[in-house]
């Protein structure tokens, strides 16, 4: 099954600040949503369809010191939503508070949507 991933103006905000670090960082993500695509549940399971995964960073190298992307999916529509990322090299995790606002936004995204095909 194809998933559709989509990046919230939070990620893509985020991935401009990173930007500036790591020049390759685009690349990066571009492998992590191809193989988002072909199946959703590559990340851990955070519960309540969030997960979060391990991206490897090409300006440093490896995963261990990469990104870390967090993401949600939705199944129902076959979408899945990039939340946000950060370098594991300047935060060590999320705070789980900081995603509640996130997922209010891919709710809004999700009713915009089923109200312009509807």
């Amino acid at each position: 099954m194809a998933y559709e991933v989509i990046a919230i103006d939070g990620f893509q905000k985020d991935i401009k600040k990173l930007f500036k670090k790591y020049k390759h960082i685009k690349q990066d993500i571009l492998i992590l949503i191809e193989s988002l695509e072909r199946d959703y549940s590559i990340g851990i399971h955070l519960g309540d369809n969030l997960y979060k995964i391990r991206v490897k960073n090409s300006d440093i190298g490896g995963k261990s010191g990469g990104y870390r992307v967090i993401y949600y999916s939705k199944l129902a529509n076959n979408k899945i939503y990039l939340m946000t990322i950060y370098s594991k090299k300047q935060q060590e995790s999320i705070d789980v508070s900081k995603l509640k606002p996130l997922l209010d936004e891919i709710n809004i995204l999700n009713t915009k949507s089923s109200f312009n095909n509807g």
